[in-house]
């Protein structure tokens, strides 16, 4: 009996100090999705061409962003111009899809990536919906920056969880 109340306090030790590692990305960030027609190929070719091109202008707009309000004021006031940009993006390649742009308060999906827990709920966001928006999305943080990690892909879960760290420190988020 000893022996189990042992072993349960040292998974329960590990339990706990494993949760008290994970970084929670807060609320007042801003964040960015792409989601698919379908998950054929051609859907899923046609949204990553998409959320890449669009990711570096919307990451322009708001580099000089000082909060996630304002981050998200810029969106908002250049929505026009979003608009356009990613309609003649679709036209030039020949991407034959509609969409619809979102900026506002939208649906996350729970998501794990190299250590991070982005939790899922309604976040301040631009979401961009390709056709009948069947397809599996992709997405990140926008504000804070944490996009640009994300492009890092050789960056390990230690490396990415340390530079997330310190943006959301940078950001005082």
């Amino acid at each position: 009996m000893k022996k189990l109340l042992v072993i349960v306090a040292i998974a329960m030790l590990i339990m706990i100090n494993s949760k008290s590692d994970t970084i929670i990305i807060p609320e007042s960030s801003i964040r960015y999705r792409v989601v698919a027609n379908s998950n054929s190929a051609k859907d899923q070719l046609a949204k990553s061409k998409i959320s890449t091109y669009m990711q570096e202008y919307l990451i322009d707009l708001t580099k000089n962003a000082k909060s996630s309000e304002d981050a998200e004021n810029i969106l908002l006031n250049q929505y026009e111009s979003i608009n356009q940009k990613l309609e003649n993006y679709i036209e030039s390649n020949k991407l034959n899809t509609t969409y619809e742009i979102k900026i506002g308060r939208n649906y996350f999906p729970n998501k794990t990536y190299k250590g991070v827990d982005y939790s899922a709920g309604y976040y301040d966001s631009i979401v961009i919906n390709l056709g009948h928006k069947q397809g599996t999305n992709w997405w990140c943080v926008m504000y804070p920056p944490l996009c640009l990690l994300d492009q890092q892909e050789d960056l390990n879960d230690v490396e990415y969880t340390t530079y997330v760290s310190e943006l959301l420190k940078k950001y005082n988020i």
